[in-house]
């Protein structure tokens, strides 16, 4: 069965808004506003992003009637930060259910060079297997992380996207170290699959439109932020600039005249 990306794409680029950290990172992400689900779908919709994460419970709850207008990928592993723990993100949601809930992708994270890797790895590729079998895409987040482990090193994040994309994934997102050379080629080891930035901390908004600006004018198909939109002050309004530098090619001083003065 051929597997469409396309939904998540407008101008040959996506923009997506991850909301996975409350799980994840936990509440200290978030503030008065971007704690209640329905405030991020909001920016996601009027935003026009073309992808949104999130976890079922939130799907289940808050992603009805118009905020379906914004495609969904639902993570179907997590972890938390709370106690010790081992380098493993655990499935947490099942393909049928994610299907059940309106999902058009499915994602799941690999921790490339962990103890755990050989488990998430045949984690991985059965839920590759059977989300193909429904003709439904897969998003893998391919991070490097463990001991010993340069997270942002060249050639391990290439590594990491590489195994991502030999096993499957339709899209793959990752880190961006700075290197602007290097991502050229991870960008090659990403092969047919779609290769998206990891938006990261929160940095300035202006040095963030111009690392966006940067990793798409290399040949990345795309990013996928959190918390530099909902950490943000202005989170509409930023979220409309970064739209057009990554679907109508603005330079980030061209889409930051849209900013309010601070």
């Amino acid at each position: 069965m051929a597997i469409n990306i396309n939904k998540f794409f407008r101008n040959d680029r996506t923009l997506i808004l991850a909301y996975d950290h409350g799980l994840e990172h936990g509440p200290t992400d978030f503030n008065e506003k971007s704690v209640d689900p329905s405030y991020v779908l909001d920016i996601a919709l009027e935003a026009g992003y073309t992808g949104v994460v999130l976890h079922h419970g939130i799907v289940e709850k808050y992603y009805k009637t118009y905020f379906k207008e914004v495609p969904l990928i639902l993570k179907l592993n997590a972890h938390t930060r709370i106690g010790y723990k081992p380098l493993i993100s655990t499935t947490v949601c099942s393909v049928e259910r994610a299907i059940r809930l309106g999902a058009d992708a499915v994602g799941y994270t690999i921790y490339v060079g962990s103890h755990e890797e050989p488990e998430m790895l045949t984690e991985f590729s059965s839920i590759v297997e059977k989300a193909h079998e429904y003709g439904i895409p897969v998003v893998a987040w391919a991070y490097p992380r463990g001991s010993g482990i340069n997270e942002l090193d060249t050639d391990t994040i290439a590594y990491a996207v590489r195994i991502a994309m030999e096993l499957g994934a339709d899209m793959i997102k990752t880190y961006y170290n700075g290197d602007k050379e290097g991502l050229k080629w991870i960008i090659k080891n990403a092969g047919k699959a779609r290769l998206v930035i990891a938006g990261g901390e929160k940095i300035p908004d202006m040095q963030f439109l111009k690392r966006t600006e940067e990793v798409l004018s290399v040949g990345a198909d795309g990013i996928a932020v959190g918390r530099n939109i909902f950490q943000s002050k202005r989170p509409f309004t930023l979220s409309k600039a970064l739209a057009k530098i990554v679907f109508h090619n603005s330079t980030a001083e061209e889409a930051a005249r849209i900013l309010p003065e601070r």
